[in-house]
């Protein structure tokens, strides 16, 4: 017989307390979690369920943000190609970002952590030929040579936490205070973390689950003036900068930093770039190091008595959950948002983790629950579309985020993911022992190879994006298929002659010129 209740976990708030009970019993979860913006009600603490803790370890403390300017987050910002006219050109930096959210940061040497190029020729304009205004924000180039396009590359501090803005202007959220980003690969702020932490599990021992939403460097999440978002690339090193850690980089690789290793002429090195060696020694780097501080915070979790839980997403850079550093870390679950089958199967793949759990679409968010909204059908094509992945490569748990009083608006809505959470128990029992049909073993070609298992046609996560929406369709097809699927290198072909030996189908897709 199927269970009717469990491996489910709902939102919750300070004014659902009632309907939470409500809901558990409906929809038989056995899971409570706040939500950003939100606290966990004491009514709730006692029911039996396991209570999930949304942890922030880069935001939600101003206070030391402001008390050290230093050690605010950073990111590699590239100004639009201007071309000179005269042989001066004036650049204002901010032009077309959102103004709250990035402050230029020239408290660190801008001749050694910023670079001029002339993008006619590809040369780097000398630090004496330019300087910059801090009370203009303008980088005035001398000795141009007419009708060259030039730019600049600089670094600058996350002055509004772009996950916290991402909600905060969905949610339409009135007079809030912008969530600085600290950078807690910093030496102050490390100290002060591995100390915030204890507080709150001190704090909170009716806690069982701690969230981590995430660790450390954001995603590449820029604005424009408008707040609108101006570029996105969910897989963006772009804002895992300072100069404190470049120079670690430095010692370790034993070559100079150039600010273009990030920028990438303004691609950011995105995951169509074929990656540089550089670049590529840069996310060795994060990761290794990203991972021992991960460790740190979840042995002081299991300290307490308590499980571990990675969000993958927000700040998750340097966690790259299917890299060998990954295992160190010693997390016992990672939960992600399931868009379709292959961001299902891009968590529900992840191993060394005790259980997986997807968080199923939409957010009970203001821009589907409300009038005029389908959040019925938004929920139909989100299931359908991971339950086929979801029989090849089984997660252990579902869940939904949000605000748990929008979704009770909708009573049809209500009753649809009822039968979602009993029809997800039933294939999870069916499935259990059980080895998936398999017809051929096919693998999957491109630059990244496992590094970007099931995501190397994303931007962001989940999203239709018109220009690989064929090549992604490949990858989705392949998340529900009867095929064992492996990701591969060009690297790992090189490296082993007999590499291919082992697969049926090798599939190259992708347009030419790119990392795929």
């Amino acid at each position: 017989m199927a269970q009717n209740k469990g491996r489910v976990t709902i939102p919750t708030d300070m004014d659902v307390v009632k309907e939470t009970l409500e809901i558990m019993d409906e929809w038989g979860a056995d899971a409570i979690r706040d939500c950003d913006g939100t606290e966990f009600p004491q009514e709730l603490k006692d029911t039996g369920a396991k209570i999930y803790a949304t942890y922030y370890t880069t935001r939600k403390d101003n206070e030391w943000a402001k008390a050290n300017p230093d050690e605010i987050q950073q990111m590699y910002i590239m100004t639009p190609f201007y071309t000179a006219t005269e042989s001066t050109l004036e650049i204002h930096l901010m032009n077309h970002l959102y103004p709250d959210m990035l402050k230029v940061n020239n408290r660190d040497d801008i001749t050694r952590w910023w670079e001029v190029i002339d993008r006619t020729t590809g040369e780097v304009v000398a630090p004496t030929d330019w300087e910059y205004d801090e009370a203009t924000g303008n980088v005035t180039i001398n000795k141009c040579t007419p009708f060259h396009e030039y730019t600049v590359s600089f670094l600058a501090y996350i002055m509004w936490d772009p996950v916290h803005m991402y909600n905060a202007v969905v949610n339409e959220w009135k007079d809030v205070e912008p969530q600085i980003t600290f950078d807690v690969r910093q030496p102050k702020t490390r100290a002060h973390s591995l100390d915030r932490l204890r507080r709150f599990l001190d704090t909170h021992d009716y806690v069982d689950v701690v969230r981590f939403t995430t660790f450390f460097h954001q995603f590449t999440l820029v604005f424009d003036e408008f707040a609108r978002e101006k570029f996105v690339d969910w897989f963006g090193y772009s804002a895992s900068v300072s100069p404190y850690i470049l120079e670690q980089f430095e010692k370790e690789v034993g070559y100079k930093f150039r600010p273009e290793f990030i920028i990438d002429q303004g691609y950011m090195n995105n995951t169509y770039r074929i990656p540089s060696k550089e670049f590529k020694d840069f996310q060795k780097f994060q990761m290794r190091e990203v991972a021992k501080l991960a460790k740190e915070m979840v042995d002081i979790v299991h300290e307490y008595g308590k499980e571990a839980m990675m969000f993958m997403g927000d700040h998750w850079i340097g966690m790259e959950p299917f890299m060998d550093d990954f295992a160190s870390i010693g997390l016992d679950a990672v939960v992600g948002s399931v868009g379709n089958g292959a961001t299902l199967r891009l968590f529900s793949d992840i191993k060394n983790v005790k259980y997986t759990e997807g968080r199923f679409l939409p957010y009970f968010f203001p821009d589907v629950f409300c009038e005029g909204g389908d959040p019925i059908y938004e929920a139909k094509v989100n299931w359908v579309t991971a339950r086929r992945a979801i029989l090849r490569s089984p997660i252990q748990r579902i869940g939904y985020g949000g605000y748990l009083k929008l979704a009770l608006k909708f009573p049809d809505f209500v009753d649809y993911i009822k039968g979602v959470c009993d029809e997800f128990r039933t294939l999870y029992d069916n499935v259990q022992g059980v080895t998936p049909y398999c017809v051929k073993k096919v693998a999957v070609l491109n630059c990244w190879g496992k590094m970007r298992s099931w995501s190397n046609h994303m931007v962001h996560h989940g999203l239709y994006y018109r220009q690989n929406y064929s090549y992604f369709g490949v990858i989705e097809a392949l998340s529900g298929a009867p095929f064992d699927v492996s990701f591969i290198s060009f690297d790992d072909i090189k490296n082993d002659n007999n590499f291919l030996d082992k697969f049926d189908v090798i599939i190259n897709v992708g347009d030419a010129d790119t990392a795929q």
